[in-house]
């Protein structure tokens, strides 16, 4: 072991050390984008949930109205 030895394990240690930071950075930001994406796609996921429940909500009061009129001229013809 001679007096250059300890500096190259040092050496390796710090590059080792700087691979791993570079990709855990990359990772972060990947991270963060795809973080991004899912906000925005849960944003217009929950607008169309919110469409479709006015849509059913206006079927359903249309449905109970054309029941309740065939219940009438049922009544009505009776």
């Amino acid at each position: 072991m001679n007096a250059q030895t300890p500096n190259i394990l040092l050496k390796n240690q710090l590059d080792a050390i700087e691979e791993r930071s570079q990709r855990l950075l990359a990772l972060v930001e990947k991270l963060f984008l795809e973080n991004s994406e899912l906000k925005k796609r849960e944003k217009v996921l929950t607008q169309t949930c919110i469409e479709l429940r006015s849509r059913n909500d206006k079927a359903s009061t249309q449905l109970e109205t054309l029941i309740n009129r065939l219940k009438q001229q049922q009544n009505g013809a009776t």
